[in-house]
């Protein structure tokens, strides 16, 4: 009896698996959305990148199929009109594929911005911000950039030993990081650190919390807070907040 139930119990867990496996709707799968209209000949060995379509469905990421993506001389992460077929944008991109590479992506709800990461091993290299508007893209903006210049003063006065001989701090996915936008504006929280493996008792570790005004191409307003040993409360090192307006007396 016992080794029927033993029997039955990794029955049970190979099914699972296998359903598991069979609706993993990922690119690293080789998973390949359907769709609405077959591309152009240029673009036959291209793939909608999954979980990039827009709320409205008229706009995705398009990215080479996996199956043929290292045959390819050239190759390029664009942001594309689905019916009718039509290029609107090239993304920035390096690694999404390779080694620790990975994506993440998120729309806003009306539409109007795309935030796309290019994820690394600890976190996201690069943090695209692309603007859209009337099915025209704007100027992208590297988000991860522009928290990097803000934290880099606070590294440097730390003193802090850097991650390693190309970068002197990266981004720390362990704790939550959020990119989120919606109504003109991308909420920012994430962390930044010299150490993602709390090993060293002089590790650099801060978080950063800010809003970006997507029109105007600035910070409304961001905090910066030391984080001594990943502990989750940190002492408030920097806070901005945009000055009172001088209009309206």
């Amino acid at each position: 009896m016992k080794n029927s139930v033993f029997f039955l119990s990794l029955t049970l867990a190979f099914v699972a698996s296998c359903k598991l496996a069979a609706s993993d709707d990922s690119y690293r799968s080789g998973y390949e959305p359907p769709l609405p209209e077959p591309f152009p000949a240029a673009y036959k060995d291209y793939q909608i990148l999954p979980g990039t379509v827009s709320p409205n469905g008229k706009l995705t990421l398009i990215y080479p199929k996996r199956s043929v993506l290292r045959d390819l001389d050239d190759s390029g992460l664009y942001l594309a009109q689905l019916k009718p077929f039509a290029i609107i944008i090239e993304l920035p991109c390096v690694n999404i594929t390779w080694n620790h590479g990975d994506y993440s992506s998120e729309w806003a709800k009306d539409g109007t911005a795309l935030i796309f990461e290019e994820l690394s091993k600890w976190g996201p290299d690069r943090v695209s911000l692309v603007p859209v508007q009337d099915g025209k893209a704007g100027k992208i903006v590297d988000l991860a950039a522009e928290v990097r210049n803000k934290m880099k003063p606070f590294f440097t006065k730390s003193h802090a030993a850097r991650f390693n001989d190309d970068r002197d701090y990266i981004f720390d996915a362990d704790h939550p990081d959020r990119w989120h936008p919606g109504n003109g504006k991308v909420e920012i929280d994430c962390t930044c650190t010299t150490d993602p493996k709390s090993l060293e008792p002089k590790g650099w570790t801060a978080t950063f919390e800010g809003t970006w005004d997507i029109v105007r191409g600035r910070f409304l307003d961001c905090k910066v807070r030391r984080l001594p040993n990943h502990l989750i409360d940190g002492d408030l090192i920097d806070e901005y907040r945009p000055p009172p307006s001088t209009t309206g007396h």
